[in-house]
């Protein structure tokens, strides 16, 4: 199935205000996607998962965009029975990102958003465990975002509750072809 049969199909049963639209594959666009309500994602998700004419089985993957005013998510979609992809992107307040999770559509989900969580700040309403996942838990910020100032160290505790070490690392290091030997050659 086509992304515009897919589209008519999602804009027959959810309307205009849940679809908000179709964006073709273009010379800048490589993937045609659908435009979804981001209080409704979760159930265009569920529907795209149960419909038999969709069958959408499998969650590729949920990347997160900082776009300025907003974040947004974009749901790549598998089908193997029916062999077809389907991409959705929905939006949501970059001051108060909230979506709501398809970790219970697809258990995948569970480690993408987190992953979005963690570097954007996006928050899965209804996810089972949503903590960092690449980065320590104390971790302060969310680095994927356009205005993150990274700090020169990173402090943290290790070791037994009892006798805490603390330790500062650095976060940037020497590039390593800055100490290559260029006068030598």
């Amino acid at each position: 199935m086509n992304i515009e049969k897919i589209h008519e199909r999602l804009l027959g049963h959810f309307g205009e205000g849940v679809i908000l639209g179709l964006t073709p594959a273009e010379e800048m666009i490589r993937d045609p996607f659908i435009t979804v309500d981001p209080r409704r994602i979760d159930k265009v998700c569920l529907f795209c998962r149960v419909e038999p004419d969709l069958a959408f089985d499998f969650c590729q993957s949920i990347t997160g965009m900082d776009t300025g005013d907003t974040l947004t998510c974009v749901y790549h979609l598998f089908s193997y029975p029916k062999k077809h992809t389907l991409v959705l992107k929905t939006s949501t307040p970059r001051d108060d990102a909230h979506l709501p999770s398809i970790a219970t559509v697809w258990p995948s989900a569970d480690w993408y958003e987190r992953e979005v969580y963690d570097l954007f700040g996006v928050r899965f309403d209804g996810h089972p465990d949503l903590r960092r996942l690449l980065l320590p838990d104390d971790w302060e910020g969310h680095p994927m975002l356009k205005d993150w100032k990274q700090k020169p160290t990173y402090t943290t505790t290790v070791g037994p509750d009892a006798n805490p070490l603390a330790m500062t690392i650095p976060t940037r290091r020497e590039n390593p072809l800055d100490l290559l030997d260029t006068e030598g050659s």
